[in-house]
């Protein structure tokens, strides 16, 4: 099965899957007699914010690649957000993931996942996140909505700022999204867990076989048997996935998972075919197919590592 998590053997074990579920309440506690901070209020698109006086709005932040938000709010500690700021707003397309993919895409490793409690609604969580030519820590937040735009924001601060990342997530906590009803719980859920495993388990075991006989078999006949088991392995877990009742929350995960498990197994049918002509030219577009195939497959259980589903 592809790894996942960057390094994981892979995202989905026998066992319960580890489900880190934070909960998450930000207070702001005051010693006695303190005049009251002075606060203020900004929106932009769906993001209505309640922040300090110290801070201002921002014309430009640090560049965050692959972070593409449409008319972003942006605050920072007098108003300069080169060095910390937060960014807000709405992402412009439509993603299956919490995370944008070409986000996920600069991250060495996925970031582990909680679930917070804002105003009115839940939030994915990912703290110190780690993009490749960002030099900032990093904590990104992900407000889904299925009939919509997603709702992200960005916390980041450089080493010499780092205070400002806690100012930055008690602003956070008074946000309203504004239009977005969020009706169903972001929390993972671990009997869904256990149904998701099960499948995806087997697939990997018996992926390391079969493609360890596909390497050893020199002739086209080996080869042909190990791809269309293979190919069998791939279309039986679709299958068994495509059972399940998902939580509203993992749904179009799970949608994006059996499509690309079934793109796998129909990439494998090609190769086996191709070897069964002994086609030399079949054979290296077949292995292109399932090169791109089983990196759909990566990215699916991604997204399930960004909803809370990771490996303990």
């Amino acid at each position: 099965m592809p790894q996942l998590s960057r390094g994981a053997s892979t995202l989905l074990a026998t066992a319960v899957l580890g489900i880190v579920i934070i909960g998450y309440v930000l207070g702001h506690s005051r010693s006695q007699g303190a005049p009251a901070e002075k606060m203020l209020t900004a929106s932009a698109g769906n993001v209505l914010l309640t922040y300090p006086a110290t801070w201002h709005a921002a014309t430009t932040a640090a560049d965050i690649q692959g972070l593409a938000i449409a008319h972003p709010l942006v605050l920072a500690p007098g108003g300069d957000a080169t060095q910390a700021g937060l960014v807000a707003g709405a992402l412009g397309g439509g993603e299956g993931a919490p995370l944008p993919g070409p986000v996920i895409a600069l991250m060495p490793e996925l970031p582990e996942t909680a679930v917070v409690d804002l105003l009115g609604s839940q939030a994915y969580r990912y703290a110190h996140v780690k993009l490749a030519g960002f030099n900032r820590d990093l904590t990104l937040y992900a407000i889904p909505n299925p009939s919509g735009e997603e709702t992200v924001l960005a916390c980041y601060a450089s080493a010499s700022q780092a205070a400002f990342i806690r100012a930055c997530e008690h602003i956070v906590a008074s946000l309203t999204v504004l239009g977005q009803a969020q009706t169903y719980d972001l929390t993972a859920n671990p009997s869904y867990a256990r149904e998701l495993s099960a499948p995806i388990a087997t697939l990997d075991q018996q992926r390391s076989s079969l493609r360890a006989e596909m390497a050893a078999h020199a002739t086209s006949a080996g080869a042909r048997s190990a791809a269309t088991r293979l190919a069998s392995a791939y279309a039986s877990a679709a299958a068994s996935i495509s059972k399940l009742e998902p939580p509203s929350a993992a749904g179009a995960a799970q949608t994006t998972l059996v499509h690309s498990l079934k793109q796998a197994g129909a990439a494998y049918t090609t190769f086996a075919t191709a070897a069964g002509e002994e086609n030399v030219t079949g054979l290296n577009a077949a292995r292109k197919q399932i090169d791109e195939a089983e990196t759909g497959v990566q990215r699916a259980l991604e997204e399930f590592a960004l909803l809370g589903y990771q490996q303990a």
